[in-house]
């Protein structure tokens, strides 16, 4: 069996379809609400439930594509996405829509598989600079998303969008039909042996600094979209208009921070890469509190120093998650599969406790000491990742 690495075009396809599935219906929530007949608490299930139901989706999914393949799963993912997009279209009641609705979780196969394909056809600096190239087509997903989102259900209704997203499934089931040819060579006999394996994974030290570093990282966006409305509204009085391009700021440092680890992550190598991303993360904090601590507290420089968080993510999870898939050749889906799992997990506890900590004090000093603490966090996955990558023969 050869094995043929899937056009990036292809793998950004999926990946972004993955991450753009969240958010492109939140802006006509308030209207499914209303002609579904529920509250809005009620629908905002979709949300969460969402959530939770792709979280345990990777743990899944990713093992399974170790044992048959990464190609069935992620044509199952991309045809099952279709068909449920489709339902939502047509549902009638709000427990149809909801139940679809989860279930459309299945598309994060996607973003999963991509990644495992990746690492499968490339040794890991190799892998670390093409998911640099993906992971930019997948950050304009949170930006492109509720743009098109909102327009859809402006000009032909709420389930406009849902249409659209059955049709974008049934092009990525298409390219992947065609392009994304089978990349796993070293599938397990059975689930007996590879559930052998585990151990090994979760024993890892390599596995557990480079997806902390990843879940650290993620931890302090979340930890910033939620307290950014927050923040511009008592400390700016920003309009929401200004702070939706605030917040796209940090996205934008992030696509940026990917664009130069796609130059240079062959050269530095992983562990570099990803101590240099933590180390961004944390100057960036530090500088923004030293400032606010002496009175300069304006929105561009504020938002500023948060692009730099973003290019600091940038910059190391695309090392990071070539890190983490390399500890065992027969479970790269199983570890990019626990990986996105935990860093779902962890967004929702980070979101969680940043919402309670930062009615607790002035709005912007209270963020960035959430975020600091979980940088500094971050910061010492990164030197474990760095000194364990200059030891570990795989890495």
């Amino acid at each position: 069996m050869t094995r043929t690495s899937p056009n990036l075009a292809t793998l950004m396809a999926v990946s972004g379809l993955s991450v753009m599935s969240l958010n492109m219906f939140l802006p006509a929530l308030p209207q499914i609400a209303r002609d579904l007949d529920v509250s809005y608490a009620a629908a905002t299930a979709t949300v969460s439930g969402y959530l939770a139901l792709t979280a345990v989706l990777q743990l899944i999914l990713g093992p399974l594509s170790d044992r048959i393949g990464r190609r069935p799963v992620v044509l199952f993912a991309m045809g099952a996405f279709a068909v449920l997009s489709a339902v939502c279209a047509l549902a009638q009641d709000f427990t149809t829509f909801l139940s679809a609705r989860l279930l459309q979780g299945v598309v994060i196969a996607g973003s999963t598989m991509a990644l495992a394909a990746l690492r499968d056809t490339s040794d890991p600096t190799q892998a670390a600079k093409r998911i640099s190239w993906v992971a930019m087509g997948m950050a304009l997903g949170p930006m492109v998303g509720p743009v098109a989102g909102g327009i859809l259900d402006t000009a032909l209704g709420w389930r406009s969008i849902f249409w659209a997203m059955s049709a974008g499934g049934a092009l990525c089931f298409l390219l992947c039909l065609l392009d994304f040819k089978e990349t796993n060579l070293h599938r397990s006999r059975n689930f007996a042996e590879q559930a052998r394996g585990y151990p090994a994974l979760l024993s890892s030290g390599v596995f557990w600094a480079f997806s902390m570093s990843i879940v650290t990282g993620v931890g302090c966006f979340y930890i910033f979209v939620s307290g950014a409305p927050l923040v511009a509204d008592r400390e700016f009085g920003m309009s929401t208009a200004q702070l939706g391009f605030a917040i796209g700021v940090i996205t934008l440092g992030f696509i940026l921070g990917n664009y130069v680890s796609g130059r240079i992550a062959e050269q530095v190598g992983l562990g570099g890469m990803v101590l240099a991303g933590r180390a961004t993360q944390v100057v960036a904090i530090g500088g923004n509190m030293g400032l606010l601590v002496m009175g300069v507290l304006e929105p561009p420089v504020f938002f500023g120093f948060m692009a730099l968080v973003g290019f600091g993510n940038g910059l190391s999870n695309p090392s990071a998650h070539a890190g983490l898939m390399s500890v065992d050749p027969k479970l790269v889906g199983s570890a990019a599969g626990l990986s996105g799992a935990m860093v779902l997990a962890a967004g929702a506890v980070f979101t969680a406790l940043s919402g309670a900590v930062l009615e607790t004090g002035p709005p912007a000093l209270t963020l960035l000491i959430a975020m600091g603490i979980v940088a500094l966090g971050g910061l010492a996955s990164g030197i474990a990742a760095y000194r364990l990558s200059r030891t570990y023969a795989r890495v």
